[in-house]
């Protein structure tokens, strides 16, 4: 039988809650909010971006306090996600969009990107791009906040996110991960069998190669030192204190510099 291989978050879809099952989205939903009320506390609106099967737009949802547009570049992931926020009764609107080419109308308080998702951006020019698009929809007050992984992170969890599972729709995976320092390139290929019912046979196989760049934090500040945005606070993984360079994963908070 042959294996297809196929567009990073699609075959990946069915699985990637199976695959974050130890995240725990409502402390990082709650980690956002904690960014949010110190730095922009008045803030309504908000657009996530790159976001996955939407665990943490439904725990802000919860808060009661957001009017949330959660988006994805993956119609799969889309997909999982409102049919999970439907069943739930949740008030999200769920968006296709790019975040290397956003075409939305209106702008928002909040623009939020997790789970080290600006890491699948290789190359400075395209990080640069990307931080020209998300500027298009923010105002004076607005705030971009996102998290990038870097070395150390990588060098410490790289064989660490070695795996293999099966989920409850007989979909079984084998994860294989690695870090190549010298290219800053982080690697996660996934093989994925789709089962039938009585899990004894395979029905096919599908592949998804993820590459990320791991940026430090110096090479984070560089680049955006090169756009409109500036920095208003640099966290360290995920309580309110400053980032260095040794940290693992920092969350960013900028914001647009104002015109004159």
């Amino acid at each position: 039988m042959s294996q297809k291989t196929s567009r990073i978050y699609t075959s990946l879809a069915p699985i990637y809650d199976e695959v974050m099952k130890d995240v725990d989205y409502e402390d990082w939903a709650d980690y956002v909010d904690a960014i949010i009320q110190e730095h922009n506390a008045d803030a309504v609106s908000l657009l996530e971006l790159a976001c996955g099967t939407g665990k943490v737009a439904m725990f802000l949802e919860e808060l009661e306090c957001y009017d949330i547009t959660a988006s994805d570049f993956s119609e799969e992931m889309i997909e999982v996600a409102r049919t999970i926020a439907e069943f739930r009764d949740m008030n999200i609107n769920w968006q296709k969009v790019d975040f290397m080419n956003i075409e939305l109308d209106e702008t928002y308080d909040i623009i939020l990107s997790l789970f080290d998702s600006v890491n699948y951006i290789l190359k400075e020019e395209e990080m640069i791009k990307m931080f020209d698009s998300v500027s298009k929809v923010m105002h004076d007050d607005s705030l971009f906040i996102f998290d990038f992984t870097t070395p150390a992170h990588s060098e410490y969890v790289a064989e660490m996110l070695n795996e293999e599972g099966i989920t409850p729709d007989n979909i079984r995976f084998e994860r294989h991960s690695f870090y190549i320092p010298t290219e800053k390139i982080h690697v996660n290929e996934f093989d994925i069998e789709f089962l039938d019912k009585d899990k004894q046979t395979v029905l096919r196989r599908e592949r998804e190669v993820h590459r990320q760049r791991i940026y430090t934090f110096k090479e984070m500040k560089e680049i955006i030192a090169k756009t409109n945005m500036e920095i208003v606070a640099a966290y360290e993984d995920f309580v309110l204190e400053p980032a260095n360079d040794k940290s693992e994963r920092i969350t960013m908070v900028l914001k647009c510099q104002k015109t004159q």
